[in-house]
């Protein structure tokens, strides 16, 4: 067994020692149901923190767990009810906008629209930046971050070069299309898992949030982020550059390439329109798979590569939520930590802030499947709290380690840690701030 693999295999054994440990020790106030649960809880923190096993490992022992353990020791409680968590709505939905995606990228329909943006932008710096970074916020409303990063990173460097090698510019172009990427996912409820995530813990309490409803506070709120991560960008990013010189290759347009466009169109409008249609977003997500499968858009090998392990990591982080419930752990931890009967705003700005501070040092979906189940057992109006937590993840962006598009474009040698962390911290905290009372105006 190589050095790395012992090393793993050490802590994924003192991770289990210790989750057993918490499982069996009497502690106050909570049932032998919360211990069991405070038990899978440790361990899913732990096991999503150091990612000893791959994440969506750690949700599948979650659930299996949950349905191991908890119905013994909670009356009328049965086994398949964690198995929900793994074929909610929410799920359907983003596996929905996965599909749709999936076509989106495989028939460069997301370059057709780069394309279509930076063409009208000019060669002005500050035109190109805000060009990348609407395109780049918009397809993240839609794909993944990650992929969104990964397809704007190769459209910035051809630009880049263009630049000479002590143009601060160069920097700023690239820090702006993942601040954008994490940014843009939060427009949208199928934008980025801590979306869905709250989505999902919300409806299991029968708050139902339409796709238009999520776009009426998300939008405006990324919107304002855009704008004032590039008005950062300008003031920290100077370019020597007066002009920038924009290589830019068509694509050729065929009958799928209008086929994907009009699904895009017709499955974005229908979730717009959910709530005037009494229509659920879920059904509607079944339109892209059924279109692209059936007509050859995407095959048995794009099928597979269909982000499958992201739907059971949200899946594992639903299922832990709904055992927090249960078992009463949620409740004991609002005791500890002394929130129960506490204001709205001093909750929501307690869930946020610790919301912020984990997101930006473990994964955001991880985050958002901790905190969400303990902020529901405050009762009350739970929606602001619930919703503000997804949004706070997504605003937690200060290192290279804190979400995938952040490790991107830190790869391309192209920045440095504190230029992330400079520009990271004032969006964190504009948002910290910002995300509050828009929250509470529209809702």
């Amino acid at each position: 067994m190589l050095k790395n693999d012992r090393k793993r295999f050490l802590l994924l054994l003192v991770i289990i020692l210790v989750s057993l440990l918490v499982s069996f020790i009497p502690i106050k106030g909570l049932s032998l149901a919360g211990r069991r649960t405070l038990g899978i809880f440790v361990f899913a923190m732990f096991g999503w923190i150091t990612e000893v096993v791959p994440l969506y490992v750690v949700s599948m022992i979650v659930v299996a767990l949950s349905a191991l353990v908890l119905p013994p020791v909670v009356e009328g409680l049965k086994y398949s009810y964690f198995y929900r968590a793994l074929s909610s709505s929410t799920i359907v939905l983003f596996a929905g906008g996965f599909f749709l995606a999936s076509g989106m990228q495989k028939y460069k329909v997301d370059s057709i629209l780069t394309n279509l943006v930076l063409s009208r932008t000019g060669t002005k710096p500050g035109s190109v930046l805000f060009g990348m970074m609407l395109t780049t916020a918009f397809l993240s409303m839609w794909m993944s971050n990650t992929a969104t990063t990964a397809l704007m990173i190769t459209v910035a460097l051809p630009v880049i070069k263009y630049l000479s090698e002590g143009d601060p510019f160069r920097t700023g172009l690239i820090l702006a299309i993942p601040f954008d990427a994490n940014v843009g996912g939060i427009a949208t409820p199928i934008g980025t898992p801590p979306n869905a995530i709250a989505l999902q813990m919300l409806n299991a309490k029968g708050i139902t949030i339409s796709f238009g409803r999520w776009m009426s506070w998300g939008l405006p709120f990324s919107l304002i982020l855009l704008l004032f991560a590039w008005f950062l960008l300008l003031q920290f990013f100077r370019p020597d550059a007066e002009r920038i010189k924009l290589d830019i290759e068509g694509v050729k347009i065929t009958g799928r390439h209008v086929l994907v466009i009009v699904t895009f169109i017709v499955t974005a409008t229908l979730w717009l329109l959910s709530s005037v249609l009494k229509i659920s977003s879920s059904l509607i997500a079944f339109i892209p798979p059924v279109v692209f499968l059936s007509t050859g858009i995407l095959n048995r090998e794009d099928f597979k590569s269909i982000g499958w392990d992201v739907l059971i990591l949200i899946g594992g982080g639903i299922c832990l939520g709904m055992a927090m419930q249960k078992s009463g752990l949620s409740s004991w931890f609002l005791q500890v930590l002394h929130l129960k009967g506490a204001s709205l705003i001093l909750i929501i700005l307690v869930f946020g802030l610790l919301t912020y501070i984990a997101a930006n040092f473990m994964s955001h979906t991880a985050a958002t499947n901790l905190l969400v189940p303990i902020a529901i057992a405050a009762g009350g109006n739970i929606t602001p709290v619930v919703v503000y937590i997804a949004l706070m993840a997504s605003v937690a962006m200060v290192l290279p380690v804190s979400t995938p598009p952040n490790a991107i474009a830190y790869s391309s040698g192209l920045i440095k840690t504190k230029d992330m962390a400079r520009v990271g911290v004032i969006i964190g905290i504009l948002g910290l701030i910002l995300g509050l009372p828009i929250l509470l105006l529209l809702m």
